[in-house]
């Protein structure tokens, strides 16, 4: 049996779970699992990806000025605007 808890919500929150569990024909509260499944699992995803970065990135030291240099080279390859 798996544990359960209570969650307080705004009462406009709460309606509107009411009603698009309605509409799905769900249950409130499974709409509610999933969404925060959902939610979570792509925060999961970000987070790892971040760490994932911060090791590749680890011993990379950039001053100031290296870094807006590598800005500014990023701006200057963009196209220009067509004047046609």
């Amino acid at each position: 049996m798996s544990r359960t808890s209570s969650l307080e919500l705004p009462i406009e929150l709460k309606q509107k779970i009411d009603r698009v569990a309605q509409e799905r024909n769900e249950e409130p509260v499974a709409l509610l699992a999933y969404a925060i499944d959902s939610l979570l699992r792509v925060e999961e995803a970000q987070v790892a990806e971040v760490r994932r970065r911060d090791q590749t990135d680890q011993g990379k030291h950039f001053t100031n000025e290296e870094a807006f240099a590598k800005l500014d080279s990023f701006r200057s390859g963009r196209r220009s605007p067509s004047t046609k």
